[in-house]
């Protein structure tokens, strides 16, 4: 009994221990996977914070909506093709580590072990007998391109301009990104704002129509003034179809932005087109410089600057490769003694390789590479003027939409002044009920042209900040 006791009590006891282990070896996995979360989201936090800095974030805070800036937020964090840009600047600055460790020493371990059987031979009268033997060898070999023309180094640097470059190129997608959704969420708001006015275009159409037939039944009205009144009934319902198709589209494509299921874009929530104004001054005159902070422009300058280094190293290719070996380890024909000390080699060399004959490779490269510089030089000009262009295009789509959009809200003000008149002139017994809703009619028109022309203006502004760079 005391034997039965025993041995309970010893698997009680390695039970409580493995339990005990468990436990604590779970807790510390617990902490593990906290800790690798919290690194992963410092990171991504960190990616996020990058990419709004680059877009000037805080410029979307000039416009009278608090939705705007929250979308904008949302594409810039969630969207895949943006996601998919900083994957690909950082393959490129793995490509830089990459090509950075040409310049260091390779050390390779190879161990090695061999057979060797010779053949019987005979020479004069002294005879060789067939051996049979193993050799093993442990060696470490070390190998070095001695940099003295700094062509590895040169290769390095031209990665690290093509890593700058993708860089920029990344940014200008944020830019783009930004000023696309923005423009997307006020066209949005532009056809909210237009479905409600033709919804009311459509009913004063229907109201027309019915009263025209009420006048041709009275023999006020000819048949054509009643088919005539119908069409007109009937475009305004496939013009209000028309702007809702439109602004369907433009919430699933809102949506897709900010990857959310396009099935509850409606759903989005937004602001109005009145309540929506930019608050900052416009100013009439950039100055020409800004065009250097452009990304597309300093992805250019980066493009022109590897380019340059590309002839250069071309150029050291044709200079010799001196190469620096060393090879220390273990090497013996009995594997018990392979370890003995007198059993250690080493061998230090050093070496000079020139191309004597390529076929023509050499030259052919640093003629493409100067080609390749020529035509990046010329991309390079034709991106500077046309970011003038653009520049100096926008400043004037905001000076001639801006004037265009007082004029409609000064035909629309007098529009107003006209239908009160109109409806005192109703009460007076002057004008019909039909000529009075007619009139509102052309109110609503007058109303559409300018929501139109605000949301322009308004998209001017984006396209503003889009060519500036982002720094406007």
């Amino acid at each position: 009994m005391r034997s039965v006791s025993l041995i309970k009590n010893f698997v009680l006891l390695v039970f409580l221990t493995n339990f005990c282990f468990t436990e604590a070896n779970a807790f510390c996995l617990k902490e593990i996977k906290e800790k690798e979360l919290i690194e992963k989201s410092a990171k991504l936090q960190c990616s996020c914070e990058y990419r709004l800095n680059s877009i000037n974030i805080n410029w979307f805070d000039n416009f009278s909506d608090e939705y705007l800036k929250y979308y904008v937020c949302q594409a810039i964090t969630k969207n895949h093709d943006i996601k998919k840009a900083a994957l690909k600047s950082e393959e490129y600055r793995q490509k830089v580590k990459s090509t950075f460790s040409n310049e260091l020493p390779e050390i390779t371990f190879a161990p090695a072990f061999a057979r060797i059987k010779t053949a019987r031979n005979q020479i004069a009268d002294l005879e060789f007998s067939q051996t049979r033997s193993n050799i093993y060898a442990l060696p470490f070999i070390a190998r070095y391109e001695a940099d003295i023309f700094l062509k590895n180094h040169d290769k390095t640097k031209s990665a690290k301009l093509e890593k700058e470059a993708m860089e920029y190129e990344e940014k200008a997608a944020n830019i783009a990104m930004a000023s696309d959704v923005a423009t997307l969420y006020i066209n949005i708001l532009k056809l909210d704002e237009n479905i409600l006015i033709k919804q009311r275009v459509a009913q004063i159409r229907e109201k027309i129509f019915e009263l025209t037939k009420e006048r041709n039944k009275a023999g006020l009205a000819s048949v054509y003034d009643v088919t005539y009144t119908d069409k007109l009934h009937t475009e305004a319902q496939i013009e209000l179809l028309d702007l809702m198709r439109n602004r369907n589209l433009l919430l699933h494509e809102l949506a897709v932005y900010i990857d959310e299921n396009p099935a509850d874009a409606f759903q989005m929530k937004r602001g109005a087109l009145n309540d929506l104004e930019y608050k900052k001054i416009v100013p009439q005159y950039i100055n020409s410089e800004i065009i250097l902070f452009r990304p597309d422009i300093m992805k250019a300058e980066a493009d022109l600057k590897k380019a340059g280094l590309d002839v250069k190293i071309a150029r050291k290719e044709f200079l010799p490769s001196i190469q620096i070996l060393g090879i220390a380890g273990y090497n013996s024909l009995l594997l018990k003694r392979l370890f003995d000390w007198e059993n250690i080699m080493a061998l230090v060399g050093i070496g000079a390789f020139e191309k004597i004959y390529t076929g023509g490779y050499l030259m052919a490269n640093l003629r493409i590479k100067k080609i390749k510089f020529e035509q990046i030089f010329e991309e390079y000009k034709q991106i500077d003027i046309t970011a003038l262009q653009e520049i100096n295009d926008c400043l004037c789509r905001v000076k001639y939409d801006t004037q265009k959009d007082k004029n409609n809200l000064k035909k629309l003000n007098l529009e107003k002044k006209n239908i009160k008149l109109i409806y005192e002139r109703l009460k007076a017994g002057i004008i019909s009920y039909l000529d009075y809703i007619q009139y509102q009619e052309t109110l609503l028109s007058l109303q559409i042209e300018k929501n139109n022309s605000k949301a322009q203006r308004l998209v001017d502004y984006i396209s503003l900040y889009k060519s500036t760079g982002a720094k406007l």
